[in-house]
């Protein structure tokens, strides 16, 4: 089955996200996004499973799905990996030919975890992303495990119910499941650098065979682990597990000042989730209105569910503000997340036919993300006219 290559745009408006969040510059200059759907998952299909391995008979898997979940990058959905008590669970990829572990260790080695503790009683620990391969001859696999890392915002560890971004580093260390023949210093669960495998792992043959979203059996017999991981980042390609939709916006803004000029107008701004989108945790709203003039704080008056905006100039004399609903609220698939709002204009700043001509109004769906209140990408937009 082929795979697509991804581009991401939003439903209403193309707009890649722009993240508050920086993480450390690839080790390489480009990448390729490959989108991972739930139909890519099985025996046959360009990712298989535990239990689609014939040699994995006698292990017990656990949760291996493309889930709604959304991802902190494109926000389309991630990987769910999850184990009870004895189990394992892993999606592997594998390539159509051994790649060198030197070239491999070359390009940027990442990904994105994240660890619901609600429903893990397991600490300290996450999924992880591991490289089968073979090594002087021999079988073994490699893993970067979040719990031997620092994440990209320089925190230790695992950061239960937060995403986080790991990137390898020359420091990184590198679990093996196995022995290295004929290396003493790499015995089964040594942490080493990658670079002591890349010295190691020279013998003709030697190569990784892909690449593997692994949550091994953990050392509690009676624990739970419940993960996602997404955006497994290995030899120039970025692999996105995705769900089919993302969400749709929409305004609505009418005159309530009938005739001309206008200087008051309802609105309500519509997020619609389809049953195929995304999971998007605690969501909020950018407001951006722009004219045909600079527009300064007290130009516009705005209300959003019934309260006062605090407006701020933003970019290309703009004013620009944040909404987060209270109580903090999620949109899961089906559903729908509504702000209704108003705005007024001062004397001589209204729709068209004043100094600025119409009054344009964008909307972009927040979500959490790496941070509270990060860009989707998806957008919405429409223009008042008086």
């Amino acid at each position: 089955m082929s795979r697509v290559t991804a581009s991401i745009t939003a439903v209403v408006l193309a707009a890649a996200p722009a993240l508050f969040f920086s993480a450390p510059a690839p080790a390489s200059a480009a990448v390729t996004v490959q989108q991972v759907r739930a139909s890519d998952l099985g025996p046959g299909r360009p990712w298989i499973r535990l239990e689609d391995d014939p040699s994995n008979v006698g292990k017990t898997p656990g949760i291996e799905r493309v889930a709604p979940f959304a991802d902190p990058v494109r926000f389309n959905g991630s990987l769910h990996l999850a184990v009870g008590p004895g189990e394992q669970s892993q999606a592997a990829h594998y390539f159509s030919q051994k790649i060198p572990l030197g070239t491999i260790a070359a390009t940027r080695l990442s990904y994105d975890s994240f660890v619901d503790s609600a429903k893990s009683t397991a600490t300290g620990t996450a999924a992880n992303l591991q490289l089968p391969m073979t090594c002087q001859g021999a079988f073994t696999t490699i893993s970067f495990q979040p719990q031997l890392a620092t994440d990209s915002q320089g925190r230790s560890g695992v950061v239960p119910d937060t995403w986080q971004n790991f990137v390898s580093s020359g420091s990184s260390l590198w679990r093996t499941s196995r022995a290295v023949p004929t290396v003493p210093s790499l015995p089964a669960g040594a942490d080493a650098p990658l670079s002591a495998y890349v010295a190691a792992c020279t013998a003709p043959g030697d190569g990784v065979l892909g690449v593997i979203g692994n949550v091994g059996r953990l050392g509690d017999p009676t624990a739970t682990l419940d993960t996602y991981v997404d955006n497994l980042t290995v030899h120039g390609v970025v692999y996105d597990f995705a769900v089919q939709s993302l969400a749709q916006g929409h305004i609505g803004l009418a005159n309530t000042t009938p005739g001309r000029p206008c200087r008051s107008a309802n609105g309500t701004i519509v997020f619609t989730d389809p049953t195929t989108g995304p999971f998007y945790r605690s969501v909020g709203t950018r407001l951006v209105f722009s004219q045909g003039r600079r527009l300064r704080p007290g130009d516009l008056t705005v209300t959003a569910n019934g309260r006062p905006v605090t407006l701020t100039p933003g970019p290309d004399n703009t004013l620009t503000a944040v909404l987060a609903p209270a109580p903090a609220r999620d949109l899961a698939p089906g559903g729908t997340y509504l702000t209704p709002f108003t705005v007024s204009f001062a004397h001589g700043v209204y729709s068209e036919g004043g100094q600025g001509g119409a009054l344009i109004v964008t909307a972009e769906l927040l979500a959490r993300g790496y941070v509270p209140l990060q860009e989707t990408g998806v957008l919405a937009r429409t223009r008042l006219r008086g």
